[in-house]
């Protein structure tokens, strides 16, 4: 995110925004999964602080290969649940009464490791995997449930949230990876995407804003 234009107290501020905001227009007991390094832990409990009720737990995905990092190699990422409001959490583990065996330790691949057909996913620096996102939205809502992805990146929420039969909602301030969001939905899920207002499909806009002025 913008981590790296802020200081410590300005990128804290900034999530704390977010937060607010994400619990402000969410249904009270609906749990927040926020993703984040090592390098960021202080800020972003301090944000969890300051935006909702409690933190449910961290969860630690953790990678196939190891990435870059300056004396270990970094091979893991904090997943911080943090439940919004007083309400009830959804809870389908339940320490597996529904047949669900979950920890806080997740293992999934990293990009590193999704093989040669990756040229969208290398566009957007944290892509998450399918799998991850699709398990951790089975973990805490319904069918037909609203997912919503504040930082649609890549489109990987709402992927999962179409394979799980959920309704998934994202938003994304990149026209570039707004593109790679259609572009995965189509392939992945065979949706097609209709530009409000005009009526066309995705591959007509390209058409048209490819040919000369």
């Amino acid at each position: 995110m913008a981590s790296g234009e802020m200081s410590q107290s300005e990128f804290t501020a900034f999530l704390t925004s977010v937060f607010v905001h994400l619990a402000e227009f969410s249904v009270d007991g609906s749990i927040h999964f926020q993703c984040m390094d090592w390098r960021h832990v202080d800020e972003i409990l301090q944000a969890g602080r300051n935006a909702y009720r409690e933190l449910k737990n961290i969860c630690v995905w953790a990678k196939a290969n190891g990435g870059m990092g300056s004396l270990y190699r970094s091979q893991h990422e904090f997943v911080f649940v943090f439940k919004s409001g007083t309400n009830p959490h959804i809870n389908n583990v339940e320490l597996g009464k529904h047949g669900r065996y979950r920890t806080n330790v997740w293992s999934y691949a990293g990009v590193n490791s999704f093989g040669n057909d990756r040229s969208d996913l290398a566009l957007h620096p944290t892509v998450k995997p399918v799998a991850l996102v699709t398990d951790a939205i089975r973990d805490c809502s319904h069918r037909k449930g609203i997912v919503l992805d504040a930082f649609a990146g890549s489109g990987t929420a709402l992927i999962a949230a179409e394979r799980t039969g959920r309704r998934g909602y994202g938003i994304e301030i990149d026209p570039l990876y707004c593109d790679v969001i259609i572009r995965r939905l189509r392939a992945v899920c065979r949706l097609e995407a209709v530009l409000e207002g005009a009526g066309k499909s995705f591959q007509e806009i390209q058409v048209e804003r490819s040919e000369p002025s």
